[in-house]
């Protein structure tokens, strides 16, 4: 499968071959690379479903984590939590040029420790899910989360009314992102914190259906929880498959009943989101069922 990384045109190509009719673009995509997809979504006739923040990278300052949460909205640093915004703002930006609805966020992190969370992982990858090791582990992680999260909560919604004040102004909604790391924001309940604070106007429930299959095989929300729960407020979904904790495959690989939830997926984006070394074929696959 083309990386877009490697070229806008042989990216657009693949996803035409594939007969998908939209693209959504990244937080990997570079201003470069940005100016060069534009003008191909008219040669191609693709339309983009969504922007996945940061959308261009940011370019301003370095940082030392992955592009997705190049900056944190809840950063308790105040220029980190600026930058956020800053940028967040430039994606709603990029979404008026191309013409899609909906910016996707990575909403922020608890910033205890390391977010990876890497030892309940760890045994979680030994087949110890479910284990008193693991539980201990696991609810030592909960208690620190819910006993360390208020300031990152505040910071992340001062953040988003200062984005969603910008949203609204541009027509753009934010998407808020079912999350994968128990540290990261927002878990179950949160999600209905922040959409209590802002209307349907400039604000829905994003699923991801290997981060919300991850909470539930970690023991920490059933899957079909969030559906249900915010169905009301669905925008979207990044659709892909998961073997054990490996997400990003190609839909319907792996070991999660992803036909499970395509009925709550009827009315909203849909978006494929996979690993570049997902094959053609499995990609080519999962697209006539979808359209099934």
């Amino acid at each position: 499968m083309p990386n877009p990384e490697q070229g806008m045109a042989p990216w657009f190509k693949t996803v035409k071959e594939l007969g998908f009719d939209a693209v959504e673009l990244s937080y990997r995509m570079n201003r470069a690379q940005l100016e060069e997809a534009i003008p191909l979504l008219k040669q191609t006739g693709l339309k983009v479903s969504s922007i996945h923040n940061f959308c261009p990278t940011p370019d301003d300052e370095p940082s030392p984590r992955h592009p997705s949460n190049y900056y944190r909205m809840s950063s308790l640093d105040e220029h980190e939590r600026k930058q956020a915004v800053k940028w967040t703002n430039i994606a709603i930006d990029t979404a008026g040029r191309v013409g899609a609805s909906v910016v996707v966020i990575h909403a922020g992190v608890v910033d205890v420790e390391d977010d990876r969370s890497p030892e309940l992982f760890q045994l979680f990858t030994e087949g110890q899910a479910g284990t008193d090791a693991f539980i201990k582990e696991r609810d030592r992680i909960l208690n620190l989360r819910k006993s360390s999260h208020e300031p990152y909560l505040k910071n992340l919604l001062d953040s988003l009314n200062q984005a969603a004040d910008y949203a609204r102004k541009k027509n753009v909604k934010i998407g808020l992102e079912t999350r994968y790391y128990p540290l990261e924001i927002p878990d179950f309940d949160e999600i209905k914190h922040f959409l209590d604070r802002f209307d349907s106007s400039v604000m829905g429930y994003w699923h991801d259906v290997g981060h919300a299959e991850i909470n539930s095989r970690l023991g920490i929300t059933p899957h079909k929880d969030y559906l249900e729960t915010y169905k009301d407020r669905l925008i979207g979904v990044h659709l892909h498959g998961i073997a054990g904790r490996k997400d990003h495959q190609a839909p319907f690989d792996g070991d999660m009943k992803l036909e499970a939830y395509l009925s709550y997926f009827k009315n909203v984006i849909r978006v494929v989101e996979c690993k570049p070394y997902v094959s053609f074929d499995g990609l080519k696959n999962a697209a006539v069922q979808l359209k099934g």
